[in-house]
This record gives structure tokens, C-alpha cells and sequence, in this order.
């Protein structure tokens, strides 16, 4: 396992920035939306559209919990460690839009409680 490119307390920091919630409840809303117009074929469809259900309007207290895990993901990660910053508000300012998405859509899955085997195509098929 490669080191962290920050250290834990920074991205506890970063995990309880202010400045990086309310565009994260907007991303949240937004891939929630995304979920609504798959196909219901998706793997692991059932789970995916009952998570956008519950979040479509996300409290700050969803969000907040999401965001440990959301600053964990590998797009956050770059994107903050990219900034090159050691405060949370810095580090947060520096990390697009773009980036908070392909955080949530990437953790989306484990969130819903879809499982890695049924979320691949090839996966699920090999298990059969």
C-alpha cells in the first residue's frame, strides 16, 4: 500500500471543512439524479436507485457522514494532494467540481450496498 500523499489529520480536517459541504450535498443531488435515468438492467440497480431515493435531497448530516469516506477516495485524495496545501479550506477550494462527482459516483456503489461481484458485469456472470 502506497504512503498517503497527506497526512490523516489533514484530511480529518478536509473531511470537516465547511466550505466543501454544501458542494458536496450538491453532488450527492446531482449523481442521485444521474441514478434516477440508468438502466434499470444496472447491476445492482434495486440498491443504487433506493440510496438516490433517500438522498435526492441530502441533509447536511448525510452528507457530513459521506464525506470521510468521499476525501478517502482516490479523486479527492489526488485533487487535495494536488493542491499542494495543508489547510482544509485551501485544500477544499482546490479540488473542481468535477472531482467531488467522480468522488461520489465513484463510492456510490458501497454506499448503496452493492456488492463488487454484482456491480461487475463479469464478474457477476462468472459467479453463475
Amino acid at each position: 500500500m502506497p504512503a498517503l500523499p497527506i497526512a490523516l489529520a489533514d484530511l480529518c480536517d478536509l473531511a470537516c471543512e465547511a466550505s466543501l459541504l454544501p458542494r458536496v450535498r450538491m453532488a450527492i443531488a446531482m449523481v442521485a439524479q444521474e441514478v434516477f435515468m440508468e438502466d434499470p438492467t444496472t447491476p445492482g440497480y434495486p440498491l443504487r436507485w433506493n440510496l438516490a431515493k433517500t438522498v435526492l435531497s441530502p441533509t447536511a448530516d448525510q452528507a457530513a457522514t459521506m464525506m470521510v469516506g468521499l476525501v478517502a477516495s482516490p479523486p479527492l485524495l489526488a485533487a487535495a494532494a494536488a493542491t499542494g496545501a495543508t489547510d482544509s479550506m485551501a485544500m477544499a477550494a482546490g479540488i473542481s467540481d468535477e472531482q467531488i462527482l467522480s468522488g461520489v459516483r465513484l463510492g456510490w456503489n458501497a454506499v448503496s450496498g452493492v456488492s463488487p461481484s454484482s456491480s461487475s458485469p463479469q464478474l457477476a456472470k462468472q459467479a453463475t
